[in-house]
């Protein structure tokens, strides 16, 4: 296929993580809807490859008889992740809770952020369980928190996320997606004290212990003669 302007187009590369040039390298129309008493719709399917890479993308252009020429409805697949959330690996994070961590941020990538806000609110009620934080209710349960955490901020900023919470679950209002990520942020930093930092410093602690038993039985051990008192 010969170069044109038509035959490039900048895209944003899932795996590049930037916009790069991608080739054309194939094209199909299909229109629907031909008959007198039939709705006419338009599709267009290009296939995109990425002139780094050479990951490939689908992208697909929609119109209908009622849009005006110059608009149509372009869709990609998969789905450009420019903006997505990537869950982060917590190694002592229980299975059960690690997958509603990772089903949350699947929401916010796909826009229900209502359901991502209760995905959160169950993650925060499954650490505090796992932790053995009880309480009457989260607001309760955020503050017997204060007690593993070395930061207050960490529990103010989770307060802030309850009443967040209380909107999208109670009255069904949806968050700002900004606020979200933020809130995002936050559970990431309650995950990463109590489920990272906390099992690396268990590391540090049990291999210095190592270390020291090691020392204190080379002092021990008898010492090797030396060769000029051997006969």
């Amino acid at each position: 296929m010969a170069e044109s302007p038509e035959n490039k187009f900048r895209i944003y590369c899932n795996h590049c993580r930037l916009e790069t040039n991608h080739e054309l390298k194939g094209k199909h129309e299909a229109i629907f809807g031909l008959g007198p008493l039939e709705y006419g719709e338009s599709y267009t399917y290009k296939l995109w490859i990425c002139m780094g890479c050479e990951h490939g993308v689908l992208e697909q252009i929609y119109s209908n008889e009622d849009m005006p020429d110059d608009v149509h409805f372009h869709e990609f697949f998969p789905y450009r992740t420019r903006g997505f959330l990537f869950p982060k690996p917590y190694s002592k994070l229980k299975p059960k809770l690690a997958a509603i961590y990772r089903e949350s941020l699947t929401c916010y990538n796909a826009s229900a952020l209502r359901l991502c806000v209760a995905g959160l609110r169950a993650l925060l009620e499954g650490v505090c369980q796992d932790k053995r934080v009880k309480g009457k209710n989260l607001k309760v349960k955020i503050e017997g928190l204060q007690t593993l955490l070395p930061n207050k901020n960490i529990v103010k900023n989770l307060h802030h996320f309850r009443f967040m919470g209380n909107e999208a679950v109670h009255e069904l209002d949806a968050p700002n997606e900004t606020e979200l990520s933020l809130a995002i942020e936050v559970i990431q930093d309650l995950l990463n004290f109590l489920y990272e930092l906390d099992y690396k410093a268990s590391q540090l602690r049990d291999m210095r212990k190592t270390k020291k038993a090691r020392s204190r039985k080379a002092a021990k051990a008898p010492a090797a003669p030396s060769p000029s008192s051997v006969i």
